[in-house]
C-alpha cells in the first residue's frame, strides 16, 4: 500500500465498496468483499433473469386476482340465490303429469320425429339420434365427396326420397358433414345387403 493513495487495506476496500466496484460488508469477523460482474454478458444474464422472475410474478399475480374475483362472485351468487332458488325448488321441484306429453329431443341433421302414441314402445317409435354412426375422429374432414357419384345417386333415386332429403334452411359445415356421413354408411350398407 506503499505506493498508493490508500494508507490502509480498510480504505482501499471502502473505496471500492463506494465506486461499485466490490460489494463491501463489514462484520463482527471482519471485511467482507464480493465483486460485482458488470461484463456485458453477466449483466444481460441478469436481465434476462429479472424479467423472468417479473414475468412469473405478474403471472401469478395475475392468477390470484382471477381467484380473488371468481371467489367474490361466488360469494354474491350465493347471496341472492339461496333466498330465490331454495324457496322455488321446495315450492314447485320437478313434476310431470302422467298424461302429459313425451318430450322428444333430436339432436341429428334429419327431420325430427314425431311423439309416438302412448301406447306403443318408445324404442319402436324412433331411433337414437345421440349414437354416432361411425367415430369421428377417424374420418377425414379434408376429404371431399366425390361431386359425379353424389349427382348420379340423387338423379337415380326417387324424386319423393329427394325431396325428404332437401331442407328449408341452409346447413352449417357441421350439419353437412353429418348427412354425407349418413349417406355414404346408407350407400355401404346397401351394398353389403345385396
Amino acid at each position: 500500500m506503499n505506493a498508493t493513495r490508500w494508507v490502509t487495506l480498510t480504505e482501499f476496500c471502502k473505496h471500492l465498496g463506494r465506486s461499485g466496484i466490490a460489494r463491501v460488508d463489514e462484520t463482527e469477523k471482519g471485511w467482507f468483499i464480493a465483486w460485482i460482474d458488470s461484463s456485458p454478458k453477466a449483466l444481460a444474464k441478469q436481465e434476462a433473469s429479472m424479467k423472468k422472475d417479473r414475468a412469473t410474478m405478474s403471472d401469478e399475480q395475475r392468477e390470484r386476482l382471477l381467484i380473488a374475483e371468481q371467489i367474490e362472485r361466488a360469494a354474491a351468487e350465493t347471496e341472492e340465490s339461496p333466498q330465490t332458488t331454495d324457496a322455488v325448488g321446495v315450492a314447485e321441484g320437478l313434476k310431470r303429469e302422467e298424461g302429459a306429453e313425451k318430450v322428444v329431443l333430436s339432436f341429428s341433421a334429419t327431420k325430427p320425429v314425431a311423439a309416438a302414441p302412448s301406447n306403443t314402445a318408445p324404442s319402436s317409435a324412433f331411433k337414437n339420434p345421440l349414437k354416432v354412426a361411425t367415430n369421428p375422429l377417424k374420418v377425414n374432414p379434408l376429404k371431399r365427396p366425390n361431386v359425379f357419384k353424389t349427382v348420379a345417386s340423387s338423379s337415380n333415386s326417387d324424386p319423393e326420397k329427394a325431396s325428404d332429403k332437401k331442407r328449408p334452411a341452409p346447413m352449417s359445415a357441421a350439419e353437412r358433414l353429418i348427412v354425407e356421413e349418413q349417406e355414404r354408411k346408407r350407400r355401404r350398407m346397401d351394398r353389403e345387403a345385396v
